[in-house]
């Protein structure tokens, strides 16, 4: 009776046994802190990039300058996560959240856009982005280096932070109701670390309301493709600044 109510508290239980069974909280404690070591590893060492500009002459940024120049290992990483999830986990893309959206669910995302819209124009109007050397670094890949920055950053990010770190951090304090938020919030404190030291602290009234946003709809949601969509959409107004 108590293993019962345990695992009722384990996300995806509503949709069906076989979608429940595919989800962090089904892995094995050893092979769930294995999948999170190799994970840490590729996100600290090959999503980020190397820490070296090149090895025996090879250049390791494939040529590559500004913000742009990790986009390419961002997509390694997540293979490289990928990898993790079907040869270490045994699991599918389900456990990634990454699953087709519902009507309901595309809804849930134009009107979290329409808020973080309307958000960033009231923080434009309190405190404007002047002179922020983030921004300007951007808008000098132009329109598409913007566009090839923001579609990877939207859907790497969100494999990375909200698919794999959310829901194995949140695994790991087990089949317990608020276990999803904890990890969503342990992931989003990661997340906000490197966007705080690239754009500044006008980050936090500019974009972070929106980045916690993302991290609660994908919790509330269960899917990873709208919390893509909204990062997505969110993130090419920058795009106007251009003109």
């Amino acid at each position: 009776m108590s293993n019962l109510s345990s695992r009722s508290a384990i996300p995806d239980q509503s949709a069906s046994s076989v979608e429940g069974a595919r989800n962090a909280w089904s892995l094995s404690r050893p092979r769930l802190l294995a999948s999170l070591a190799l994970g840490a590893i590729v996100i600290g060492l090959v999503y980020k990039g190397p820490p070296v500009d090149e090895i025996a002459g090879i250049h390791l940024w494939f040529g590559l300058r500004g913000p742009i120049s990790g986009d390419p290992w961002k997509w390694i990483g997540v293979g490289l996560l990928l990898a993790i999830v079907f040869g270490v986990e045994r699991l599918g893309l389900a456990s990634l959240l990454i699953r087709r959206p519902r009507w309901v669910d595309i809804e849930w995302a134009l009107y979290l856009f329409g808020g973080a819209m309307t958000w960033a124009w009231l923080a434009d109007m309190i405190a404007p982005q002047v002179g922020n050397a983030g921004i300007e670094v951007v808008l000098r890949l132009g329109v598409l280096g913007i566009l090839v920055l923001t579609v990877t950053a939207a859907v790497t990010e969100e494999i990375v932070y909200r698919g794999f770190l959310a829901e194995r951090l949140g695994a790991l304090f087990g089949a317990r109701r608020w276990a999803p938020w904890v990890g969503a919030g342990l992931s989003l404190a990661i997340f906000v670390a490197p966007h705080l030291a690239f754009f500044g602290p006008s980050w936090l009234l500019h974009q972070f309301p929106t980045a916690l946003a993302i991290a609660v709809i994908a919790v509330v949601r269960r899917n990873l493709v709208i919390a893509i969509l909204v990062h997505l959409l969110t993130n090419l107004p920058i795009l106007f600044l251009l003109f």
